[in-house]
């Protein structure tokens, strides 16, 4: 069973890997050949555990192949997109603001098309006409396009994020005064919350994340004070908090049994023990409905409900069959969890401490606090160690007081803090106002505590954040860690160094001369970065927003922290507008900068910088006082003496002629950044003919509201040789160049080209 078991596991988790699904006609035959190879055991019989081997991997095929062409199904119609629409449906998101609301909305019509099943969308709301809140249904006018998201090295996948959660459009809701409240029911959950958001505790966003699961209220600051310190497991409710609700259920149910039994009934008519266990399941299914449904609970109740079906049973399973048996049952239930991080996690963590209780069994007979702190140590020290490479290489950070952090941290979140979340819980649920007293108790236990986490981050050793390596590199340090902590004799020490080879050949690199211009996907906006020798020269820094979001904390920050820069070593500002130089203030926040270059200063006609072997030539403004904030805009053309690049910010044709008129042949470049996102306005005949690129970037938003690039300048480039590229649809470009010779990635591509991420 086990190898069935593990075999549709693995085939289900190639889907990972695919670059595109497997043809529709293609499933058919896969479900004839599984029903053949199950029909035909007696012609086959000698070679039985190969045939069940494989219909169980065609089976995890079939079934995430199946789940693929699903979801492509259920997407909306491509005229949902074109222009507003009426929806129907129901808010599905937890509400925490009243102003610049964003949520998820459950929806059973489109105009008047009814939709089976519904689609789940996800739309923000600027100014919305009333208070909303999850569990109201509504009728809203809205503009919709299809689920997409910025795509660069190193930064966070919301394509893929989306897919995983099933949302099939994102969008905003347009202003119409038909925008209506259909019904006014609130859910439990959300009654919950406005209850603690009317405390006004200096701690709500943490008692909501402990109490709800909610963690919509925490700010960049608090996510960054969870990322230095390793605490992210505590804030999500997970197993970690199941099995202690659990706990407490399962004694407080057993002991009014037991009382009732010897005091009150004395006489007992039910198996206490199956009836407490079975209540204790209700109960917490009832704390994972409290917690949303989220993926980490509902992996934590299921394995909890296997637990109970093996104890009413009688069973005994090894350890990894239950583990195998949980993850093929999540993968069948939550197919589309696999593609999201938390899955990979929640499993691997699992893994861990089953490891951990296999290499260091209990031997200790009854409860003692020294065999409790030493099992303790060591299963943190495990978790963190193990758990190094999996968090390393999806996020380019390593927290190193983590394990200290959490030994602490761990026994205090668990048994104070949450305890008495669920007893004020419980005490809203039956209306007792005393709830607002226990939450006070947490408030100060939580101001307590996060001030030993921030004295813990602001260590500078507190953390680090490392260059991005090939997940091989990481799975071969994994496997040389475990053969370490394996009981002497089972692997030869020399394994160790042989796994270990991968990532020691990474770090000794040497370094390459060429150097890379990198336009990275920033919407509609523009950032550059040109890097040579571990250093980065940065051009523009994309947008910001009023809601906080900004383009240098999602986008050019991690990636130069992917590549192992922790220093942006000049900074040119083209100029002023907010899609190319709104994010500095963030930028200034998450790192230092050299040197900082504007048109204000030295960005001017004639200005020449030497820089990590190129030389960088401002050509434009002449005076940046007589023009437009556009026309303004810092031309840089850079080069290493074989090829040239082309900056040319926002400029317009008025513009872009008198740099025809003053350069000539000199304006000739290879790769060229279209002057003002492909407008029309830019890009005239007689520019593009001066500058001859054979590469043609166009930086702008996927479906932006102004057709950038216009339709007339891509015919006018395509009349020459040059080869286009447009961030919205490829994500970042990444020209690599040396000795003349230019190599092109696309993200969507070539980096990262999966189909789940990029549909």
């Amino acid at each position: 069973m086990d190898g069935r078991l593990f075999s549709f596991i693995a085939a289900s988790m190639s889907a990972l890997f695919w670059l595109s699904l497997p043809a529709l006609f293609i499933l058919p035959i896969i479900l004839c050949l599984i029903i053949l190879l199950w029909r035909w055991s007696h012609i086959i019989s000698n070679y039985q555990r190969v045939k069940n081997l494989s219909i169980c991997f065609l089976l995890g095929i079939f079934w995430m192949a199946s789940v693929g062409h699903w979801q492509q199904t259920w997407q909306l119609q491509e005229d949902d997109f074109t222009q507003g629409i009426w929806v129907k449906g129901k808010v599905a998101s937890l509400i925490d603001s009243q102003t610049n609301t964003r949520f998820n909305l459950d929806i059973s019509n489109v105009d008047e098309r009814l939709l089976i099943p519904k689609r789940r969308i996800r739309v923000s709301w600027t100014k919305p006409m009333w208070p909303i809140k999850q569990g109201h249904v509504v009728q809203l006018w809205v503009k919709l396009k299809p689920p997409h998201g910025l795509a660069n090295q190193g930064a966070f996948h919301y394509q893929q994020w989306l897919f995983s959660q099933g949302i099939v459009a994102t969008g905003y809701v347009k202003a119409n005064k038909n925008n209506s409240l259909l019904e006014s029911s609130v859910s439990l959950r959300q009654r919950l919350l406005d209850q603690i958001m009317a405390t006004h505790l200096t701690t709500v966003p943490w008692i909501a994340a402990l109490a709800l699961g909610h963690r919509g209220l925490l700010t960049p600051d608090d996510w960054l004070l969870v990322q230095r310190t390793g605490i992210a497991h505590l804030i999500a409710i997970s197993g970690l908090h199941l099995a202690l609700v659990a706990s407490l259920c399962y004694l407080f149910i057993a002991t009014v049994l037991l009382f009732c039994y010897r005091v009150l009934i004395n006489s007992q008519k039910v198996n206490f023990y199956l009836t407490s266990v079975g209540i204790t399941l209700l109960a917490t299914l009832g704390y994972a409905y409290l917690a949303g449904l989220g993926l980490p609970a509902m992996r934590a109740w299921l394995m909890l409900t296997l637990a109970a079906f093996l104890l009413f049973t009688r069973t005994h399973w090894a350890f990894k069959r239950i583990f195998l048996v949980s993850v093929s049952g999540f993968i069948l239930l939550f197919p589309l969890s696999l593609f999201g991080q938390s899955f990979w996690l929640s499993f691997s963590a699992i893994l861990i401490i089953g490891f951990v209780f296999w290499r260091w069994p209990i031997r200790h007979i009854g409860f003692s606090i020294k065999a409790w702190f030493a099992g303790m140590c060591r299963l943190q020290l495990a978790l963190s160690i193990l758990m190094l490479p999996l968090v390393a290489w999806q996020f380019s950070f390593i927290s190193l007081v983590a394990p200290l952090v959490n030994l602490i941290a761990v026994p205090i979140v668990t048994l104070i803090l949450v305890p008495l979340c669920l007893l004020a819980i419980m005490m809203m649920l039956f209306s007792l106002s005393q709830y607002q007293a226990v939450l006070s108790l947490v408030d100060k236990g939580l101001i307590f505590s996060l001030d030993i986490l921030t004295a813990a981050s602001d260590w500078s050793g507190a953390a680090l954040n490392i260059q991005a390596i090939p997940a091989l590199a990481w799975i071969g340090f994994t496997l040389a860690t475990v053969t370490m902590l394996l009981p002497k004799g089972l692997v030869p020490k020399i394994a160790v160094l042989v796994l270990c080879i991968p990532l020691l050949s990474f770090g000794l690199r040497t370094q390459s001369t060429q150097w890379q211009v990198n336009v990275l996907d920033v919407g509609q906006g523009l950032s550059v970065v040109i890097s040579r020798y571990n250093k980065a020269l940065v051009y523009d820094v994309g947008a910001s927003y009023p809601s906080g979001f900004n383009m240098a904390d999602s986008a050019l920050v991690p990636y130069l922290r992917s590549r192992g820069i922790s220093e942006v070593n000049a900074l040119v500002l083209s100029h002023f507008d907010n899609d190319h130089s709104g994010s500095l203030p963030a930028l200034r926040r998450a790192m230092p900068i050299s040197q900082t270059y504007t048109t204000k200063d030295v960005c001017r006609q004639s200005w020449k910088l030497k820089w990590q072997g190129l030389n960088i030539f401002a050509l434009w403004p002449d005076d940046p006082t007589l023009h437009s904030d556009n026309n303004s805009s810092c031309v840089l053309q850079i080069t290493d003496g074989f090829t040239q690049v082309l900056l040319t910010g926002d400029i317009d044709a008025s513009v872009e002629q008198k740099l025809v008129s003053h350069y000539g042949k000199l304006l000739q470049s290879h790769i060229l950044l279209a002057p003002h996102h492909g407008s029309n306005t830019s890009s005239s005949w007689e520019f593009i003919n001066a500058v001859a690129p054979d590469y043609v970037i166009f930086s702008q938003g996927f479906m932006n509201r102004w057709g950038f690039p216009r339709n007339e300048v891509l015919k006018r480039y395509q009349q020459t040789d040059a080869t286009l590229f447009r961030t919205s649809e490829q994500g970042q470009i990444q020209l690599t160049i040396g000795n003349g010779a230019i190599k092109v990635k696309k993200f969507r591509e070539d980096i990262y080209p999966y189909w789940y991420a990029n549909h």
